[in-house]
């Protein structure tokens, strides 16, 4: 009986949802045996593109101060997406940005940056401590890519990966981040996407209206549209009209 009640324990504690980072004690959590002397929320910096923001100070006995900003997105693919649209920055490589070092380590989604003065070498003891201070925070993934997962057409093949594409999609400048997962059969490739989160009506009425004036809309390449729960949906490539039209309306479908 007492195995059961704590295989049911378990099983429990792995079905929660990841909580948010404002939902925790940031002010009790350790960082290597020390206690924060400071720890508040603030807005995400525009370049990471993530939801929340939590900055957390330490004191270290050499004298620096380590700044860990955990920057928390809506899904890990998301949190992922940081590292493929920032071209030189590489999880885990010590970058010098401004007056202070830099390291970007991402887990679940969350993205870590450890922000401090003095050069730490790649077998230091404290890399393993800034990994260990990320495994404090879930990393369940909550829906990253689960529409992709389950969503897929007779006879053509699915990438793995789901890619992601913000500020602009389709060559048109956009608010919203668009989830990309690319298809292929033995005479066509075409991609499936959709937005990251519901996207709000003027936004999608400013995005529509641009995108009407490029090539994409009068050549029949590409077909966009917003469901009713504010999901922006896309289905792109070289299939043709027929075809372009049934996979949008069968991905249409699986989307609401």
């Amino acid at each position: 009986m007492r195995f059961i009640l704590i295989a049911m324990i378990f099983l429990f504690a792995c079905s929660i949802e990841d909580p948010s980072v404002a939902e925790f004690d940031l002010k009790r959590i350790k960082f290597s045996g020390d206690a924060p002397f400071d720890a508040y929320f603030t807005k995400p910096e525009p370049y990471i593109h993530a939801n929340e923001q939590a900055d957390m100070f330490y004191a270290r006995n050499n004298g620096d101060t380590i700044k860990i900003s955990i920057c928390e997105f809506e899904t890990a693919t998301l949190a992922k997406a940081f590292f493929y649209n920032s071209g030189n920055i590489e999880e885990k490589t010590e970058l010098l940005m401004g007056n202070s070092r830099k390291r970007f380590i991402r887990h679940g989604r969350r993205l870590f940056i450890f922000s401090y003065m003095f050069s730490i070498s790649e077998k230091s003891s404290a890399l393993d401590s800034f990994v260990q201070f990320t495994r404090r925070f879930p990393a369940a993934d909550t829906s990253a890519n689960a529409g992709f997962q389950k969503f897929s057409l007779k006879n053509s093949r699915a990438d793995e990966d789901v890619s992601v594409q913000q500020d602009y999609f389709l060559g048109i400048k956009t608010p919203f981040s668009m989830l990309v997962r690319r298809y292929r059969d033995a005479s066509f490739n075409w991609a499936c996407a959709y937005s990251a989160g519901p996207v709000s009506e003027k936004d999608w009425e400013n995005y529509r209206a641009e995108w009407q004036n490029t090539f994409y809309a009068p050549d029949n390449s590409a077909l966009i549209g917003r469901l009713s729960n504010g999901t922006v949906i896309a289905v792109y490539g070289d299939l043709d009209k027929e075809r372009m039209q049934s996979t949008y309306e069968e991905f249409m479908r699986h989307m609401r």
